[in-house]
């Protein structure tokens, strides 16, 4: 009997102590994390040529906006250009169009306690390039948005220049970090490649992140 109320007792415990951690454990699982769905493009099997238009899963396009393989034929980046060290195989596109966009909206709502307190710090991060000495170019631009859809605070990453890029091909990374606004519901991602020279439009893109964690 003694032996029976002591395994009742230990076993009580047990309970009791899991159900605290469970509750002391953090609100949201969005904290520490990529949130953006297909950010490096590895979601799609890329066009194997600059004809071929991908259109990459879990974003809304514009244009020709495309998924792209590294390294196919045409003076696309490759294995061997400046890039993200973790590229996978493809990268995103602007196609045969003089504008290609693409978007991408992100519900806060696991995170709305925390953000409301002021106390949510963001970094938005991309790979961003373009071709040779021609100024196409990509930028990325991550905009907070309330209940109403109004937006509450944005930030823009790139163009990466033809001189910061020293007219070689390839990617450059980007990043800003900043406080969520406390009114701020939604995130919205949108990519914009724009075409300066050349029937291809060069803008390129690759690994976009956002990525939220606790400023206490």
């Amino acid at each position: 009997m003694m032996h029976s109320d002591r395994h009742v007792t230990v076993v009580t415990t047990l309970v009791l102590g899991t159900l605290l951690a469970v509750s002391a454990a953090p609100a949201t699982s969005q904290f520490g994390r990529n949130l953006v769905t297909n950010g490096g493009a590895e979601a799609n099997v890329g066009a194997a040529n600059s004809t071929q238009i991908v259109k990459p899963s879990a974003w809304t396009t514009t244009g020709q906006f495309t998924v792209v393989q590294y390294g196919i034929p045409g003076g696309f980046p490759d294995e061997n250009s400046p890039g993200p060290r973790h590229r996978g195989k493809n990268d995103f596109e602007g196609g045969n169009a003089a504008k290609s966009t693409a978007t991408q909206t992100i519900s806060l709502g696991p995170s709305l306690a925390e953000i409301k307190t002021g106390s949510v710090r963001y970094t938005f991060s991309a790979w961003l390039g373009g071709w040779s000495n021609q100024d196409d170019h990509g930028t990325a631009t991550i905009t907070f948005r309330n209940t109403s859809g109004a937006s509450v605070g944005s930030a823009t990453l790139g163009p990466v220049t033809p001189e910061q890029r020293h007219d070689v091909t390839g990617l450059w990374y980007r990043s800003t970090t900043g406080r969520v606004p406390k009114a701020a519901t939604q995130a919205q991602v949108t990519i914009v490649f724009t075409r300066f020279e050349g029937s291809y439009n060069d803008g390129s893109a690759d690994n976009i992140s956002l990525v939220l964690r606790s400023a206490k």
